[in-house]
């Protein structure tokens, strides 16, 4: 389901890999549905939003980007539907979803877009595991597809591309790597560790990588971003546990959907502690928030 912003890299690889694990394989582009509902909003509105690139705000920019997700999600399903009688054959599909559990940690995903399916056969499982995952496929059923999706940059290809090219990537977005987020993840549930004492944690563990500002810096931008997107969990469809840290908030994970997202308290220690190291001091370093 490629768009004006998907390069013909995806297509390829989507098209090989299906080739090679004898799957129908459909290649359609979104671009008239995205223009008939962006036509009905200037309709109404006689505004249309534009693309950061293109000189739009952020407001923009992410409502752009959310239309394209959520109208895949939307053909999607009627191709589940439809697509056998189409063909002549009887029955239905199931829609599978494609968020792995990091990304519904963070909030990294549209609401109603290819993280709302039937059934996720990896929202349970991070990305750092996924990969591994790809890996063994790629070797154990020779699939050489694989290898080159394991080579790509992993990338939501929303925003216009640049000279043909990806213009942004997921880690980029996101302000932090998949390993990083795994990290975050199982202190928060695991630990049960809020911003100060993560930051804590992790002055020791990522000694020598981070300075004391950048771990405060990737915390505060962890909790900050969580936060505000914590009401996604309540949407996520089902899939296997195989993460302990799931997010998923009515099977697994029952914390609070709505959090105050600047953490008054908690950031304010965590800067207090930040320019105390800066600064050469000693402090210990214990505590609860």
């Amino acid at each position: 389901m490629a768009s004006e912003n998907s390069s013909q890299e995806t297509s390829d690889r989507a098209r090989e890999l299906a080739e090679q694990i004898g799957s129908h394989h459909v290649r359609l582009s979104i671009d008239p549905a995205v223009k008939a509902v962006m036509g009905i909003f200037h309709l109404v509105t006689g505004k249309s939003p534009r693309f950061a690139a293109h000189g739009g705000s952020s407001r923009e920019n992410v409502a752009l980007q959310n239309i394209q997700a959520r109208l895949r999600m939307v053909i999607t399903y009627l191709f589940a539907q439809l697509s056998l009688w189409s063909r002549g054959a009887g029955g239905g599909l199931l829609v599978l979803g494609s968020t792995n559990v990091d990304e519904s940690l963070l909030g990294y995903l549209t609401k109603y877009d290819c993280s709302s399916a039937d059934i996720n056969p990896i929202g349970g499982v991070s990305k750092t595991d996924l990969r591994t995952f790809v890996q063994f496929c790629a070797e154990r059923f020779q699939l050489p597809a694989l290898q080159r999706i394991l080579a790509a940059p992993a990338t939501a290809e929303l925003e216009p591309l640049a000279d043909g090219r990806v213009s942004q990537t997921d880690e980029e977005d996101m302000g932090m790597t998949y390993e990083e987020l795994s990290v975050f993840g199982r202190l928060r549930k695991l630990a049960k560790m809020g911003p100060y004492s993560m930051f804590c944690r992790l002055l020791h563990t990522w000694a020598g990588v981070y300075t004391p500002r950048q771990v405060a810096d990737k915390v505060k931008r962890f909790f900050a971003t969580y936060s505000v997107n914590r009401h996604k969990a309540a949407t996520l469809t089902p899939a296997c546990h195989a993460e302990n840290y799931s997010p998923d908030d009515s099977r697994f994970d029952p914390r609070p959907l709505l959090y105050r997202s600047g953490w008054p308290w908690q950031f304010r220690c965590v800067d207090t502690q930040v320019l105390q190291l800066e600064r050469g001091q000693r402090q210990d370093l214990d505590g609860v928030d």
